[in-house]
């Protein structure tokens, strides 16, 4: 009676291993056809996802108001 019991929660086991790695396998491939299509841009110059691999960009300019905002009390 061990042996049997022993057997079929080693078969569950498997069993849930193999449906939880199939499920994880359909939602990872789910996932990168969603990030693909966040990627993918007609227009190279408007795409916020795109990575700069280098060369000059414009610099930036932060400009501070004369009055604080926040005074101290």
């Amino acid at each position: 009676m061990r042996g049997l019991t022993l057997l079929i929660a080693t078969i569950l086991t498997f069993g849930y291993g193999f449906a939880a790695q199939a499920a994880m396998t359909m939602d990872r491939a789910a996932t990168y056809r969603r990030a693909a299509l966040t990627v993918a841009a007609p227009d190279p110059t408007a795409d916020a996802n795109r990575v700069w691999y280098g060369g000059m960009l414009a610099p930036v300019t932060v400009e501070a108001t004369a009055q604080p905002k926040c005074t101290q009390s």
